[in-house]
């Protein structure tokens, strides 16, 4: 029996260039959003902290999974913004809207993220102290 579809089911130069593609987004906002190196950095402070002062490796893996969706959302955010200025170009109150409601998404899984790090790293830096 003969497939009726000649396509590949995967072709690798069309995966990669998706991979090329994406890094594209992620340099783009890297280099045009101050939001996104700051969230990138704190992040891989982080990251950082935690392998030095030992985090479990679930505690290790939930850092990452909230950096990784605050970056995720930054760069959605971005999409978002950029859309919105392409369809639109004056002042009007839905853009500014959907800008706000997009930055109040990344704002909600920042401070969740923050929370995540406090749970993990307080009580760690309150028993330095108190040794």
């Amino acid at each position: 029996m003969t497939s009726k579809n000649k396509k590949p089911f995967i072709s690798w130069s069309r995966l990669i260039k998706s991979f090329q593609y994406a890094s594209e987004g992620i340099r783009h906002t890297w280099v045009h959003e101050q939001n996104f190196r700051i969230h990138s950095i704190l992040g891989a402070l982080v990251i950082t902290a935690g392998w030095i002062i030992n985090v479990s490796v679930v505690e290790q893996a939930l850092l990452i999974l909230v950096i990784g969706g605050v970056l995720g959302l930054e760069l959605i955010n971005t999409a978002l913004e950029r859309s919105v200025d392409m369809v639109t170009s004056e002042y009007r109150l839905e853009a500014k809207i959907i800008k706000d409601v997009a930055a109040g998404a990344v704002m909600v899984f920042s401070i969740t993220a923050v929370l995540v790090g406090i749970t993990i790293f307080l009580p760690r830096i309150i028993q330095l102290f108190t040794l």
